[in-house]
């Protein structure tokens, strides 16, 4: 059986499953409130109750207590960035602070302290969601891949909520729902880099694994080892403020040297390999990003 959201005279919108009260939204007559109460449910039943007052006696404890840890809320801040002045997201939809939209209009500005409170208020929404709708334990990884997958992908049936990943979750097919991380890469039916890098960050985090690679991955799905198949994530490279360094960057220098550019191997990225970089890549016939992929880096090493 469905569950059933009944809106109440008293502004009160009660989601029952199986005839029973399981969550409770004031939403004080206010059109937004009820928007966004009916989009953070699980019920696909809408009904205006006729009783004056909602049963709050009745309302069972929410499970609550899960919080995303700082792990995801450092790769979701990174990911959302923070604007303090309303944009438009690329899609129509106004949005402000770490990629709040609830009552966002041109022209609107925040302060930074307003931002982190609307954050606050987000989280809230999404962790009781994707609490309400995981049937299986998770840890504390887990959850916070999830909340930051809900946060970016939305709620309801066109999200999270109407998901395979929390199908194959719910199953309890856990590398199943990491498999799914990835699909959630396109924005208006193309493919984004930017969110492919969110998803494999989000898919890391997930396998309690490091997920900062992402931020410079090339896009190259395929180039991700599955947990089935543990490896270190190949990592791009590029200048950067420390500068990046190693010696996988001292190999791929090497490569320069041997396509005869004249720098040192010394393991660090910084000025002078840039430029050769880009002198390659103008060369060769690449994209001249200044950035090396691990299709880039094979092909030079």
């Amino acid at each position: 059986m469905n569950n059933q959201v009944r809106l109440f005279p008293d502004g009160q919108l009660v989601e029952y499953k199986a005839d029973v009260p399981i969550r409770q939204v004031a939403t004080h007559g206010n059109i937004q409130d009820l928007i966004t109460a009916l989009q953070f449910s699980r019920s696909l039943d809408f009904v205006i109750s006729c009783d004056e007052v909602a049963p709050t006696d009745e309302i069972l404890q929410a499970r609550g207590g899960h919080h995303i840890n700082h792990i995801g809320l450092k790769l979701l801040t990174t990911f959302e960035g923070c604007e303090l002045e309303a944009y438009d997201d690329g899609v129509g939809v106004w949005t402000i602070g770490y990629g709040h939209t609830a009552g966002v209009a041109p022209g609107m500005r925040i302060t930074q302290a307003e931002a982190e409170e609307f954050l606050r208020q987000d989280l809230e929404l999404f962790e009781s969601y994707v609490e309400d709708l995981v049937e299986v334990d998770l840890s504390a990884d887990q959850f916070s891949a999830l909340v930051c997958f809900c946060y970016n992908t939305g709620p309801g049936q066109a999200g999270f909520g109407g998901s395979t990943l929390l199908r194959l979750l719910n199953s309890g097919d856990f590398e199943g729902a990491a498999q799914q991380f990835p699909r959630w890469n396109k924005g208006d039916g193309k493919v984004m880099l930017g969110l492919t890098r969110r998803r494999l960050a989000e898919q890391a985090l997930f396998r309690s694994q490091p997920w900062e690679f992402a931020l410079t991955h090339d896009g190259n799905i395929a180039t991700i080892a599955t947990a089935s198949t543990p490896a270190t994530p190949p990592r791009s490279f590029q200048l950067t403020e420390p500068r990046m360094t190693g010696e996988d960057i001292r190999q791929f220098q090497i490569g320069l040297q041997n396509a005869g550019f004249d720098l040192a191997a010394d393991g660090v990225f910084g000025s002078g390999t840039a430029a050769a970089l880009r002198e390659w890549q103008a060369r060769e016939g690449w994209t001249v990003d200044g950035i090396a992929g691990p299709s880039l880096i094979a092909a030079l090493t």
